[in-house]
């Protein structure tokens, strides 16, 4: 493998585990921006918007990440 596959490779690793962190480590990501923890656990619906924004962006950074480090890494073996 060439060094630039390896590079994406990297790069694709990298937004796998940050999009982890957001998705399912959100009391690391919201200590690391200053951002304030939930209050408490709502009974119904009404959640914490951030909650949700973390989670959903969190697993499309990573499943991107997953995705472009495969299809770049089975291109160049192929």
């Amino acid at each position: 493998m060439s060094a630039q596959v390896l590079i994406v490779d990297a790069f694709g690793l990298v937004l796998a585990l940050s999009g982890f962190a957001m998705a399912f480590r959100q009391s690391f990501v919201r200590r690391l921006f200053g951002w304030s923890a939930p209050r408490s656990r709502p009974i119904r619906g009404d959640g914490d918007p951030v909650t949700y924004v973390l989670r959903i962006s969190g697993t499309m950074i990573m499943v991107f990440g997953i995705a472009l480090g495969t299809m770049v890494t089975l291109f160049s073996l192929a």
